[in-house]
């Protein structure tokens, strides 16, 4: 996979300043909060996720931002067992618990795992079949860069995917999910991560904070993006957004 000379090591905006450093504490327990957060869906959301790349070329190229501890990765390659994959993250404990996570499934030098900002992603243009954002884009704050630089590298015809939780107040379920994030989520973390529960409280505020899927939609619209669809998922917990870069004419 080619990439330019350099790759910068800086966190996008987004509150708290001290985003990244909250997530290298974190990380050992990452995969937890995930089950936490999510109650054990988001690996089914990640599949759905994987099922929807595109691949222009075989056996295609696929870029995960904000890959974390790399469970996108590894989703992806399920369904495409050839297709090179491409994980960027500016947490280095994140990254090394990718690599430790895709050697324990003896799938060690199957993904290029690279340290650099998702704004600024340190890649070629139109060299990616598909890139994808699972459960980070709300911790950027300027998410138009973020589609920016997804475009750039996609191939034209290639596909931009978001996976997001949120919260909808008009789901019949509400009640019950702003009693999970507000007071379910914050008094497992006070009891499970005792030093880190102020990160936590934080990813739970993030999630109430976002906006709707209709939102992000025409958001990617106004970034250039064509065919713009979503799907909700588990009562409207979850979203994924997707959308392609148009063919030339």
């Amino acid at each position: 996979m080619k990439s330019e000379d350099s790759a910068p090591d800086r966190p996008g905006p987004a509150a708290p300043p001290v985003l990244k450093e909250m997530f290298n504490h974190v990380s050992a327990r990452y995969d937890l909060l995930n089950r936490l957060l999510s109650l054990g869906r988001d690996v089914f959301w990640r599949r759905a996720l994987a099922r929807r790349l595109v691949a222009r070329d075989y056996p295609g190229s696929f870029l995960d931002l904000a890959t974390g501890s790399g469970d996108q990765l590894l989703a992806s390659r399920e369904f495409w067992p050839h297709a090179e994959l491409t994980g960027l993250d500016f947490s280095e404990t994140m990254l090394d618990i990718a690599g430790k996570k895709l050697k324990k499934r003896g799938l060690e030098g199957e993904a290029d795992l690279i340290l650099g900002d998702v704004r600024e992603p340190p890649f070629e243009s139109e060299l990616f079949d598909s890139v994808s954002i699972s459960f980070g884009l709300r911790n950027i704050a300027e998410r138009d860069s973020l589609y920016r630089e997804a475009f750039r590298v996609l191939k034209p015809g290639g596909r931009f995917l978001v996976l997001e939780l949120f919260f909808d107040p008009r789901s019949l379920v509400a009640p019950l999910h702003r009693l999970h994030l507000e007071i379910v989520t914050p008094w497992l973390a006070r009891r499970l991560f005792k030093s880190q529960k102020k990160a936590y409280a934080y990813l739970s505020r993030s999630i109430m904070a976002f906006p709707h899927p209709a939102v992000i939609a025409d958001e990617l619209k106004a970034a250039g993006f064509k065919g713009v669809e979503y799907r909700t998922y588990t009562f409207g917990s979850a979203m994924l957004v997707w959308g392609q870069k148009p063919l030339p004419e």
